[in-house]
């Protein structure tokens, strides 16, 4: 009986060793979005800008990489690019980075007195008693170089970066768990005393043996949030239930299934750590509109709500009080929802914990701030109705044109859109450009071209639950929809959306393309193009552009490539980024920012490029397109 036991553990003990070994060899590959900035290895950038990471204490790049997903710690670049990722990735990109360990280069040649080096000193390794300010070695470490596994190292930085870091702490734009030592040590020096402190870390060699300490070495002089403090508990996909789902009952769980199907949190968490008590901006082209508490709370959200009034609101787009909704809130599609799942949904919202944050009212343009008018605009737009099955069409395809079209309101963003704000319902999901966001929905019907037709049915349902698949890796807006929703449709309702999908009739988007550069500008940039790709690009995604299957994405045949609008690739290229963690693609594979290392000439050259070789024809791109989108993230 021992050996019975015995033997499945040790299997199970060498396929997660095999595992641990396979992600640790893969880990260089994955992180390529990461060294573009950093440096190889993680030794920094050229320029100095971007800090050295490698060697760092583990647990400090953790909690650093948690605090730019959540949005505590503010990079718009760092922010973008891990937004997506869970606690495990990132603490598996600690590990990578913390275990590197290449040369530091030579401080950089001080311009400073040997009376200003000296003042530094004392005040790294003295403090100022006057203030009760201990020394900058007392926590992290006499020889600078950090302390496990929350204090990072100070030496081989330039001065700027910590000039530029000590300045964040002290207006408070880095921040650190309560008691937050960093913000109130600097707040209480002058600019002059943290000059001189970094003008001597800047010029200090780096020891030949940088290690950081282990924390039992020293006895911290302050209790601070960042030595007490770790990062969420270590979770597989970025995107937790709100509540345990073993404590819900049947009918609850069919609720908290239908939130995940309709991404409510999406749209309705502003603060992680306020799961759906509204607040998020939902950006429109006539102004931005909040979205609402949906916690039971009394006051701020449903508490007083009963099932006809979300009923109400979710088939008619009537709120309890009466006032008609904004479409920003899609009833136009979850008006198809039956009553029974309606209920299902809202008594699962009725459990989640009662959160009092009340919605700010919308900042709309007149008119369209006069919500009476949204009864004109609901005669135009507005079909309310359940989801009728096509009698001749079978269970899984009603089921999949129920999802698409109901509580995955795939529309919204597929679906091209007039002046006023709605649907063309004859162009439905034939792709658009999706209004203030600038991210181009490619068509979800079987176009061959612009849409799904080269897609089997399995590569849709892979796609849906994992965010990657032979085809295409998902960035921008659907990564959202990936990680907080579709990756935990069952595996049935996948395929169930992905047979409707391919049974739609190729349409392509209506959008005309955005740029017709002639032939004799189209020439160098081609040429230019080409060597570029060849030098930046072919390594991941192949001479041909061909890419490698479930790690980065062909661009041959690309729909995101192709598409009329070219605002995808020039933004992927501009600021690149990670596919979402998901429970198919636990650590997804990244993709280098370029916005410093390529002008607007050399990127509009390489996008152009991708546009038109290896089959693809696509317009070519001019490098103001590329100035345009210089500051969306």
């Amino acid at each position: 009986m021992i050996t019975r036991l015995y033997a499945p553990a040790l299997l199970l003990l060498i396929s997660f060793n095999a595992h641990a070994n396979n992600l640790a060899a893969s880990m260089a590959d994955r992180v390529q979005a990461c060294v573009a900035c950093h440096g190889a290895e993680g030794r920094a950038s050229a320029e100095g800008y971007y800090p050295r990471i490698a060697g760092k204490p583990e647990g400090y790049l953790y909690n650093q990489l948690i605090a730019f997903r959540d949005g505590s710690r503010q990079h718009a670049a760092m922010n973008g690019i891990v937004q997506h990722l869970s606690n495990d990735y990132l603490l598996q990109m600690a590990k990578y980075f913390a275990a590197q360990n290449p040369p530091y280069p030579a401080p950089a040649k001080t311009t400073a007195t040997s009376n200003e080096l000296e003042q530094g000193k004392r005040l790294v390794f003295e403090g100022v008693a006057s203030k009760k300010i201990p020394a900058c070695a007392a926590c992290h470490g006499q020889a600078l170089t950090g302390v496990e596994p929350y204090t990072p190292g100070l030496l081989g930085l330039p001065r700027d970066y910590l000039n530029a870091q000590l300045g964040k702490w002290r207006n408070g734009q880095r921040k650190a768990a309560d008691p937050d030592c960093m913000h109130a040590l600097v707040k209480a020096l002058s600019s002059e005393q943290l000059n001189t402190a970094t003008t001597y870390l800047a010029a200090q060699p780096v020891p030949k043996n940088p290690k950081a300490l282990p924390a039992n070495s020293l006895e911290f002089p302050l209790k601070c949030g960042t030595h007490t403090a770790t990062a969420a508990p270590n979770i597989a996909t970025v995107s937790r239930e709100p509540i345990a789902l073993d404590v819900l009952t049947a009918q609850e769980k069919r609720g908290a299934y239908l939130a995940r199907l309709g991404n409510c949190a999406g749209c309705h968490t502003a603060d992680p750590k306020k799961p759906y008590a509204g607040g998020r901006a939902i950006e429109t082209p006539f102004g931005p509109i909040y979205s609402s508490n949906l916690t039971p709370n009394p006051e701020t959200g449903l508490g007083n709500w009963t099932a006809d009034d979300f009923y109400k609101a979710m088939h008619s787009g009537v709120s309890k009080n009466g006032d008609y909704l904004y479409p920003a809130f899609p009833y136009t599609d979850y008006t198809k929802m039956s009553r029974a799942e309606v209920d299902d949904l809202f008594a699962y919202l009725k459990r989640l914990p009662a959160i009092a944050q009340k919605t700010p009212q919308p900042e709309l343009q007149f008119p369209f701030n006069q919500r009476p008018l949204l009864a004109v605009w609901r005669a135009l737009y507005f079909t309310e109705g359940e989801y009728q099955p096509n009698s001749q069409k079978n269970e899984e395809w009603n089921r999949g044109a129920y999802l698409v079209n109901g509580p995955g309101h795939c529309a919204a963003c597929h679906t091209p859109r007039n002046t006023l704000g709605g649907l063309k319902n004859n162009l439905n999901l034939s792709g658009a450009t999706i209004p203030v966001l600038n991210w181009f929905a490619p068509a979800l019907n079987n176009h061959p071209v612009h849409g799904l037709g080269n897609w089997s049915e399995s590569d849709i349902a892979q796609y849906l639950q994992s965010g990657v698949n032979r085809h295409a890796s998902t960035y921008g807006p659907m990564s959202e929809v990936i990680a907080h929703s579709l990756q935990f449709a069952t595996a049935a309702d996948s395929k169930a959306m992905a047979v409707y999908l391919k049974s739609l009739p190729a349409q392509a988007p209506s959008e005309k393309e955005s740029t017709g550069l002639g032939q004799r500008t189209l020439q160098p940039l081609m040429r230019s193009g080409e060597k570029i790709y060849a030098n930046t690009c072919a390594e991941c995604h192949g001479e041909q552009g061909e890419g490698k299957a479930n790690q980065f994405p062909a661009l041959a045949g690309n729909v995101n490539v192709i598409a009329p609008n070219p605002v995808n690739a020039i933004r992927m290229v501009l600021n690149g980024g990670f596919s979402p963690s998901t429970r198919g693609t636990p650590y997804p594979h990244g993709m280098p920012p370029y916005r410093v290392e390529l002008s607007n000439n050399e990127i509009a050259a390489v996008v152009t490029y991708i546009r038109r070789s290896w089959g693809n024809s696509a317009s070519g791109v001019a490098s103001i397109e590329i100035d345009k989108q210089r500051g969306m993230q």
